[in-house]
């Protein structure tokens, strides 16, 4: 039999059923976001003419998301300030200049907990989800939008892109081993 005569007991993971959860950004203002990825570095080793490969360390790649500039619900303002309070300041003076130093602990702090949900199948979207949470996540780039012209009719969106040490991955609920476990 056919999976898709199945019902419902193959459903597959839909692109636009996801949640992203970020502090100071309502969930329904983004537009979308990119999964983690994970890169393997290697090392070359050369013996005659032969070269081996082994693993190498392990990088977890930036991840960005696009949110829909609301301006009731202050979008932009509560992206400026997590950045506020991860410790930039203006330098509007000599003494915030000299003061404006982003610390890691400040800027993870001022993000909060960063969870993507991708939602399953099921009424409430409860089945088959997955999810993951980022560690240490803090915002590299922020960008309003592209420039602005009396030709457009789009919607103004600003980019955030994000760096984190590590993700937990959740299967329905369940750590699995070695990604949060």
């Amino acid at each position: 039999m056919a999976f898709w005569s199945a019902a419902n007991e193959n459903e597959p993971r839909r692109n636009f059923k996801f949640l992203l959860s970020v502090a100071g950004i309502k969930t329904w203002v983004v537009k979308g976001v990119n999964l983690p990825t994970i890169t393997v570095g290697e090392s070359t080793h050369h013996f005659l003419n032969h070269r081996f490969y082994f693993p190498g360390t392990i990088e977890y790649n930036t991840i960005s998301f696009t949110v829909v500039d609301a301006i009731d619900q202050k979008t932009s303002q509560g992206i400026i300030s997590n950045f506020v309070n991860s410790g930039y300041k203006t330098p509007d003076s000599l003494k915030s200049a000299n003061t404006s130093l982003l610390t890691k602990a400040q800027s993870v702090q001022a993000l909060g907990n960063v969870e993507i949900t991708q939602l399953g199948s099921g009424e409430d979207g409860e089945t088959n989800k997955i999810g993951f949470t980022l560690q240490g996540a803090w915002v590299k780039n922020i960008e309003f939008g592209q420039s602005l012209s009396y030709d457009n009719e789009d919607l103004s969106e600003i980019k955030v892109e994000l760096r984190y040490d590590y993700f937990n991955f959740l299967d329905n609920g369940d750590a699995i081993a070695g990604f949060g476990a």
